[in-house]
């Protein structure tokens, strides 16, 4: 086959009947081509003069029949009747009749070719590729007379059918979208011409119509493409646009001398037409059942405690009170308690002082910083676009950061939270508002979470839409795997493997989002961005901002000018041979991209930064002291830049109201569309007859095309199967530190059932009863006996239960890269508790070293607010497991390296912030006094416990031997002993 066309695209892919292929263990790659007028004999039929004639040579081995009996149509309906029928089409493929066998499947491959090697039919029969490994094999008579009747050309008793393929509007709208949209399309109509439609086409611009419908050679557009004045070679790069293949013209010139037809096809439409490629017995998985709450148990424990019982087990002893107290802490805030909150829940009288302490938590700011960092992770947050060595920054995204913490502070009910960060923009039409409200704006914000991943669009070389698609893809994967647990990302190239997600679903998916992110209407950096506040806002701005702007556009011109002389310095320092004008053009080098660098530009790079990496000791005073004034600007804009006003700005994604149509896209390839789609849901989580209802939400207002508002109420049904289970699983996953469902991101075929379904079911139905509200979620779970047990292990648990799937006992854990410096930061009391705002800066050292910068007190905001660019990870947290968006992260890894330990021995900042522990211990009591008293405090502050007489002995000697070793200096004998104390697993496992 060699020639790939829409057409014939939709007889191998019909709407209706895209689903995975049982024949390939593994992804099989599809074939580039589907034959445009016609196809070989044997497979899809003869056109014109090459038709066969009608009769047939007696006796012949054919489909329906064969001398022997058997036919080769009983042989394939009796061993692959199952999923190839009439009624049941996996991989899209009916092998029922001989038009199925013309008609292929969604592979694209020839079932049946000129050669019996190039027959995909034979191919996997021979290869024991079908029948699947749980279906009988074929016998050897049967392979033998399947073989035989392939190498005799594939006949059937009505081999005169054939099969026409005339092209329609779908045909060459894929190609014109591709390579005409941008000057031609919604965004500019050059020469007064839109090329999305016929009729405009008809219409045309200021030179007349763009076509004369059966007449190419006279058709205007045809001869502006073919002498390539379109696209125009000055726009190919501005615009990211490549020009038509030969191919493509060929299709469009056929098109217009054809008639330049339209379809006259239905796209497919979800709940339209009975669906063929997910049967029920797809549904009938656990994950994609409703969720069905337990009648005979409720509560947490009496679910637990029933595996227990069948393995004959019983829950550990219940922790201790100050275990309880620091678990609870660094749960729900990420930090340990105060020696103030310690002492009130060290003494608390009440029965129910757990409950308390609990709610206490909830309701302080300190817990939305640390659960809304779980949810920045699912969203892959980052303050940089990543993707390019030039890691662009995002300097509004810290507003998305900000909503998070602050829904999760307001227990904004779960539905809600999720409508509004997939539709905020759907929900009211700001547009037409008389005036601007704080919902307005935070509906807005919340869109960001499809904005969070890495996006390398940006870059002068790096826009086209295979990039675009990119970003899209991974929007699409942040949205399956973090909110439905599904891997929907592997059918955008071919139908899923294992799970029952055909390869048209995913683009009904990419549908829903298309009225926003569209590749063939993409919003450029510059116009991501709306400016929307409220009147008191504006207000602020206009009071306070301008005068400090003014003082920052000069500091900014200092800094520039300083680093220009910086550089220039290096470079007479080092290089005194080269010329001046080589100088110059090294700064000149600097303008430009990395990838867009001459030879000479680069090698000159080169040296400068061989210049910039030597040590200190080989630098002139007069570069070091421009580098003193360089700092000293920076320090003063960081500054200045934090009493601003915040922008009237924000990062966020809108719907655009002209949504372009989605096509199927063979293999994932951009330029290879097939059949056209609508937007829907994945099949299986539907009954398979409700349509996809997607509505304008403002009639007489701004125009959307409601989609995404569509798509995230169906995802918040209380019917949903999957909604609530992910969610619920993943708080208990942050709690136990593993899920009921291991696999956090995957609820599919290939992923961990539950380990208590029943369980799972009583969260979620608990979850959707309680309004969605995460806090109710955190009760239930922290104050089960299940959640309050010791992480103590008995010989008979470690035997039955070793991997503690069971919840035999609490799991131990060790802090995360956040918890445990915010945990040093709060101990060496130089913690700033001040929330939002402009994310915090960070400092490289020569060494590579990723360090957060101090504010003027001396003291560090909480880890959520540093400024986490993807090429910059502050060095405790990258060394810590802090995780790469690429593009997000639902689970961390927990890896026990040496660099971790030698950090907390070795690194100067954890020194320093020891020294700063060991000074508040010895200022909270006479230093000339007892020492154990110092020691109960210590251990009170730092492990939320009192010492046992055996750590009291040992820390006296630890002490005494400190000040013999150090002269006798309290302070530095002291530091010593805190800083071994924050070395321990005592400090760094949460027990």
């Amino acid at each position: 086959m060699h020639r790939y066309s829409h057409s014939a695209a939709r007889l191998f892919f019909p709407p209706t009947l895209m689903f995975r292929s049982h024949f390939g263990a593994g992804c099989r790659l599809w074939h580039t081509a589907i034959i445009a007028l016609g196809v070989a004999a044997g497979c899809l039929g003869r056109t014109g003069a090459d038709e066969p004639s009608a009769a047939e040579p007696p006796n012949a081995l054919l489909f329906e029949s064969s001398a022997s009996g058997t036919s080769v149509q009983s042989i394939l309906a009796n061993r692959c009747g199952k999923c190839h029928s009439e009624t049941v089409r996996k991989g899209a493929l009916n092998l029922a009749k001989m038009e199925g066998i013309r008609t292929g499947g969604e592979t694209g491959e020839d079932l049946i070719a000129d050669t019996l090697d190039d027959s995909y039919l034979w191919t996997v029969i021979d290869n024991g590729e079908m029948p699947p490994d749980d279906q009988p094999p074929l016998t050897d008579p049967e392979i033998e007379q399947i073989k035989n009747w392939i190498q005799v050309g594939g006949q059937s008793s009505n081999q005169n059918q054939t099969t026409k393929v005339t092209l329609d509007h779908h045909d060459v709208t894929p190609i014109l979208l591709l390579r005409c949209n941008t000057c031609h399309g919604p965004q500019r109509t050059d020469g007064g011409l839109d090329l999305r439609s016929r009729e405009s086409m008809l219409t045309g611009g200021d030179s007349g119509p763009a076509m004369v419908v059966g007449q190419a050679d006279s058709s205007l557009m045809i001869k502006r493409i073919e002498s390539q004045q379109c696209p125009p070679s000055e726009s190919l790069l501005k615009f990211f646009v490549r020009r038509p293949s030969e191919t493509e013209i060929k299709t469009l010139r056929q098109w217009i001398d054809s008639g330049a037809k339209l379809s006259t096809q239905e796209t497919d439409r979800q709940g339209i037409t009975p669906d063929l490629l997910v049967t029920d017995q797809d549904r009938q998985h656990w994950a994609f059942q409703p969720i069905q709450p337990p009648t005979h148990a409720t509560s947490i424990d009496s679910l637990i405690a029933d595996k227990l019982i069948d393995a004959g087990l019983k829950r550990s002893p219940a922790a201790g009170r100050d275990t309880l107290i620091r678990r609870a802490y660094l749960d729900l805030t990420g930090l340990p308690p105060s020696w103030q909150e310690y002492q009130r829940w060290h003494h608390h009288q009440a029965d129910d002082w757990d409950a308390q302490m609990i709610d206490h938590l909830l309701d302080s700011p300190r817990y939305g910083e640390r659960w809304g960092r779980y949810w920045l992770d699912l969203a892959g947050y980052a303050d940089s676009e990543g993707g390019i060595s030039a890691d662009p920054l995002r300097p509004l995204a810290w507003k998305y950061r900000d909503y998070v913490i602050d829904a999760f502070n307001r227990d904004l009910p779960y539905d809600r939270f999720l409508i509004e960060q997939l539709a905020g923009d759907e929900l009211i039409d700001v547009d037409q508002a008389d005036k601007v409200t704080a919902e307005m704006v935070n509906n807005l914000v919340a869109t960001g979470f499809l904005r969070m991943s890495i996006d390398e669009t940006g870059s002068r070389t790096m826009n086209f839409v295979p990039e675009r698609l990119k970003v899209i893809d991974d929007a699409l994967a942040i949205v399956s795997k973090g909110l439905m647990g599904l891997t929907m990302e592997c059918a955008r190239c071919h139908t899923h493997k294992y799970d029952p997600l055909p390869q048209r679903d995913y683009y009904r998916l990419k549908a829903v989002f298309q009225g926003a992110l569209d590749e063939h209407d993409w919003r450029t950096f510059k116009n991501r961005k709306l400016s929307l506040a409220t009147k008191s806002q504006r207000e602020r701005i206009k009071q306070i901002n301008p005068p400090l702007e003014k003082q920052l556009r000069s500091l900014r011109n200092k800094d520039k000018q300083l680093n220009q002389q910086l550089t220039l310095q290096l470079l007479r320092d080092h290089y005194p041979e080269q010329s001046e004008r080589d100088h110059q053009e090294t700064l000149a080098a600097l303008r430009v991209a990395d990838n867009n660098r001459s030879l000479k530009q680069k090698r000159l790079f080169e040296r400068l930064v061989t210049a910039q990496l030597m040590p200190p000791d080989k630098q002139s005073a007069a570069i070091t002291a421009i580098e003193t004034q360089i700092e000293e600007t920076i320090t003063a804009i960081e500054t200045l830049e934090r009493q601003l006003v915040p922008s009237t700005q924000i990062r966020a994604l809108w719907d655009q109201g002209r949504p372009s149509p989605t096509y199927m896209l063979l293999r994932g390839e951009h330029d290879k569309p097939g059949a056209p789609v609508s937007p829907g849901v994945p099949a299986v989580l539907t009954d398979g007859e409700t349509p996809f209802d997607a509505r304008a939400p403002f009639p007489e207002g701004t125009p959307k095309s409601g989609r995404r508002l569509a798509f995230a109420k169906w995802l918040v049904t209380p019917q949903h199967p999957l909604t609530a289970r992910v969610m619920v699983n993943r708080i208990w996953s942050h709690h136990f530190g593993t899920g009921l469902v291991p696999t956090i991101d995957n609820f599919g075929v290939q992923g961990s059932p539950p380990t208590h379904p029943e369980l799972l079911d009583f969260l979620a139905d608990s979850f959707v009863k309680s309004g969605w509200s995460v806090k109710a979620m955190h009760r239930l779970i922290m104050t089960s006996k299940t959640y309050q047990q010791s992480s103590a292990i008995s010989k008979q648990t470690a035997e039955r239960d070793p991997q503690n799937l069971l919840y035999s006992r609490m799991n131990l854990r060790r802090m995360d890269a956040e918890a445990l410096r915010d945990s040093l930061l709060q101990l060496a009391n130089r913690l700033d508790v001040t929330t939002g705002g402009l994310p915090d800066p960070v400092s490289i050292d020569r060494d590579g070293q990723v360090t957060a910068k101090p504010n003027a007190a001396g003291r560090w905001r909480r880890s959520i607010y540093l400024q986490y660019r993807r090429t910059e990870i502050p060095s405790m947290m990258d060394t810590f497991d802090y995780p790469a968006m690429g593009p997000n992260c639902l689970t961390r890894n927990v890896s026990t390296v040496s660099p971790q330990a030698l950090l907390l021995m070795n690194n100067a900042r954890v020194r320093e912030l020891t020294d700063h522990f060991a000074q508040r211990i010895l200022e909270s009591n006479n230093v000339h006094g007892p020492i154990e008293p110092l020691i109960r405090r210590t251990y009170a502050l730092a492990l939320s416990r009192q010492p046992d007489q055996t750590e009291l002995q040992l820390g006296k000697q630890a002490i005494e031997a400190f000040i013999a070793d150090s002269d006798g200096d309290l302070p530095k004998a002291w530091q010593a002993y805190c800083h071994t104390l924050i070395n321990s697993a005592a400090f760094l496992f949460v027990d």
